[in-house]
């Protein structure tokens, strides 16, 4: 603890980024990283493998796409008690808790012998994996200097990517030989890994151990989020269900889509891969972009170049050599914008219920996700439209609606954490 609070907020400002970090702040980044990541590649899993359920147990693909939602509809509930809890005893074990938990939650979905046992399995996967984004960002960002932050979390949002790389290649190579149970069993030695490290090397927030602790039930962090930050968590998660909204066309239903085009494994797999290293590359450099053109600036000129890119993509989809580009490209811009929703949650929120709000705001807004794929469906069997129209047309109305309700947001650049009330 003592070597964190030497070193957190404090860095020498002629130094490169690279050189200023220490490795007690890479330490915390990389456990954050990890954890989504591998948080990613438990979920994703399922965009692959929608159609392979739907006929192994007999169910239409639109119902079997509802799995997405069970995941999602619950993770606002899992979100704000783990937050709350981490506000009241600290970000390390409930990020712990939550690795163990999503892990077992996917091997149990890998062994279901019916389709209700799915449905349990992801709703109760959707409640401990709720956390795995917003512990891991609010740690990090609670940690490294301010200067640094939305870098910071950029890198760490690079962990969705990298689950999108992982599922794309668990895909392409473990599911021909296993199937489509296979697939959900491949996380368990890393995460095994990933909680050892956690559990020995990797400290506690700095900012949060000098933070004052509720005394009563009254100072609950989730109680106080909503008594006393009612109308920025309204505004919040507006904006939250606007964002999720825009970017799971892409996310949850590319794989059923190119499998509809009738397009045969390796190509499904090196497309989706192309979407996940676009990602990669954007989460990158949205911290870059956000420092440079501000929170609101950046989210909007991302999102922007990446719902061209997305329509660009789905137009030429039949020449793999320009679906291949564009699917970078989309990707990278409009998925990769994700990289700031992490650094605006955090500098909207006190550290008084930071994890509570995080938690809360990123996984109610992810409903919104977990709805699209079966709005997308139900578009393209109840009204006969063309998947990918249904799909870009989707994304495109989500992203306007996001930048103007963005439009309304405060800047947070350069914000201090423990200014924020």
């Amino acid at each position: 603890m003592t070597a964190v609070s030497e070193t957190a907020g404090r860095t020498p400002t002629d130094l490169p980024w690279y050189r200023a970090i220490t490795w007690v702040h890479w330490r915390v980044l990389i456990a954050g990283w990890a954890v989504w990541s591998l948080d990613a590649i438990d979920f994703l899993a399922l965009t692959f493998v929608l159609t392979d359920i739907s006929k192994a147990f007999d169910v239409s693909l639109g119902t079997t796409s509802l799995l997405l939602l069970a995941t999602y509809g619950v993770r606002w509930i899992g979100g704000l008690l783990f937050g709350s809890i981490s506000d009241r005893i600290g970000r390390k074990l409930p990020l712990l808790i939550c690795l163990a938990w999503f892990t077992v939650c996917a091997v149990l979905t890998g062994v279901a012998t019916n389709f209700t046992w799915i449905v349990i399995c992801r709703l109760l996967l959707g409640f401990g994996m709720a956390p795995g984004f917003s512990l891991g960002a609010t740690l990090v960002a609670e940690t490294w200097p301010a200067k640094y932050r939305a870098l910071a979390i950029g890198i760490h949002d690079t962990g969705w990517a990298i689950g999108g790389l992982g599922a794309a290649l668990i895909y392409g190579f473990i599911y021909p030989w296993t199937g489509w149970r296979g697939v959900f069993f491949v996380g368990v030695i890393p995460a095994i890994i990933v909680a050892v490290f956690i559990a020995f090397w990797v400290p506690e927030s700095p900012i949060w151990h000098r933070q004052e602790k509720p005394a009563s039930i009254r100072d609950e962090p989730a109680a106080m989020l909503f008594r006393r930050h009612l109308r920025v968590v309204a505004y919040l998660t507006l904006l939250m269900l606007c964002l999720f909204f825009a970017n799971w066309p892409m996310l949850g239903l590319f794989p059923t889509y190119l499998k509809s085009l009738q397009f045969p494994t390796g190509t499904i797999a090196t497309l989706t891969f192309t979407v996940a290293a676009g990602q990669l590359v954007g989460f990158v450099f949205s911290g870059m972009i956000a420092e440079a053109l501000g929170r609101r600036g950046g989210l909007a000129a991302m999102m922007s170049g990446g719902v061209l890119g997305i329509l660009i993509m789905i137009a030429v989809i039949h020449n793999l050599f320009l679906a291949e580009v564009f699917a970078f490209i989309g990707g990278g811009l409009l998925i990769g914008a994700s990289g700031i929703w992490g650094t605006v949650l955090s500098e909207h929120l006190p550290t008084e219920v930071r994890a509570s709000g995080v938690g809360f705001l990123y996984n109610v807004g992810s409903i919104a996700g977990g709805f699209v794929p079966f709005a997308v469906l139900s578009i393209v069997s109840g009204l006969g439209i063309d998947f990918g129209v249904a799909m870009g047309g989707t994304t495109i109305t989500a992203v306007v609606l996001a930048i103007v309700v963005l439009y309304f947001a405060r800047e947070t650049k350069g914000v201090s954490l423990t200014d924020i009330r």
